[in-house]
């Protein structure tokens, strides 16, 4: 397996920055880390690296759904049917967290890092089962949590891609970390860098929630956006997302995601693009992560800033259809024209009605 490294980047005005690996032979991205950093107030920094889409570990039985037990830590309304929720679109809200041993568990395919994770203080881990998740943690308090937040963030970005239960039966693992000790011991057992908060392998997350406040904080942006990429990777299998649709597609669903499930606009979730000036025929050339800040801000922004006019400005049902054509290897250009040519003149009009989108 080869590796390849990003720098690492100063003072990020969001809450990621991030490395990738190449896996060998297959061409799909494997591995992403995330760091949890303060919000800074200089709007010109840019913000980092994230996962590209990775395929999906390889699929488990059909798991049997996790009755209430008397493990269950959160005894609360009987799981819902996927997509389903208490009121039409509000999505799950309170979440069966149903605590588990690791025999009782319906998956224990975890990968390297899994297993890695597991073996440290390893009579300390719990375990436990969500209706899509099975949680590893120390505490009760931060699974519940984040049981709560990627079930939602999972119903969120399902809904919108148009998918069912049948495309996502998997249960796939969080590994919960909120000892700064033990995740920086853990980070030291990979090949992540040492700076890492969190990061995506696959469908797998692995999460340092860490229970203090500001800067070091976790933050429900970044379990989002990390979420929508583990979505991605179970719901498109083997199918490699442009780069720019990739960041783009998960940073404008991280902030959605937060404000639906707060009831907020998602205005209000958004980062103010300023740096969203990359040309979109050099957005689209990109294969792999600029190495200098500069454009690494731009790739992230225009990215968003194209992924929010899409989603905003044009009829949101058709992204799907969007999707479909660039994983089918259109160019940007025929995949707009093809889905929304009724709405554009031609492909200079349609860069033009971009380029004057509120930033």
């Amino acid at each position: 397996m080869s590796l390849g490294l990003t720098p690492f980047m100063q003072t990020p005005p969001r809450s990621q920055t991030s490395w990738f690996r190449q896996t060998a032979g297959t061409g799909a991205l494997a591995l992403l880390l995330t760091t949890t950093q303060a919000q800074t107030t200089d709007p010109n920094k840019p913000w980092p690296f994230a996962p590209r889409a990775t395929p999906a570990l390889p699929a488990a039985a059909t798991p049997r759904p996790a009755a209430a037990t008397p493990g269950t830590i959160a005894p609360v309304a009987t799981p819902r049917p996927f997509g389903a929720a208490a009121a039409p679109d509000q999505g799950p809200r309170e979440v069966p967290l149903v605590e588990k041993k690791w025999d009782e568990l319906v998956n224990k395919e975890v990968s390297k890092d899994g297993t890695t994770a597991l073996e440290i203080e390893k009579d300390k881990w719990k375990h436990a089962e969500t209706e899509n998740f099975i949680l590893h943690y120390r505490r009760a308090t931060e699974a519940q949590k984040v049981a709560r937040e990627v079930e939602y963030d999972l119903w969120f970005v399902a809904k919108t891609l148009g998918a069912t239960k049948d495309r996502y039966q998997r249960k796939s693992h969080v590994f919960i970390f909120e000892d700064e000790d033990e995740w920086k011991r853990f980070v030291g057992l990979t090949k992540a860098p040492a700076w890492s908060a969190s990061f995506a392998y696959g469908d797998e997350l692995f999460l340092n929630v860490r229970r203090t406040e500001g800067p070091k904080r976790f933050d429900s942006n970044t379990l989002a956006h990390e979420t929508t990429h583990a979505v991605v990777a179970r719901l498109f299998p083997q199918k490699r997302w442009p780069l720019w649709l990739n960041e783009g597609w998960a940073e404008y669903m991280g902030g959605a995601s937060v404000a639906a499930r707060k009831g907020q606009s998602v205005k209000g979730h958004q980062a103010r693009l300023r740096l969203a000036e990359m040309p979109l025929a050099t957005l689209e050339a990109l294969k792999e992560y600029p190495s200098d800040e500069a454009s690494v801000g731009q790739l992230y922004q225009t990215s968003e800033k194209l992924v929010r006019f899409l989603m905003d400005e044009m009829p949101k049902e058709r992204i799907l259809k969007f999707i479909d054509a660039a994983l089918a290897g259109k160019s940007l250009r025929d995949s707009v024209l093809e889905v929304y040519g009724d709405k554009v003149k031609d492909w200079p009009d349609f860069e033009k009605k971009f380029g004057k989108f509120t930033k």
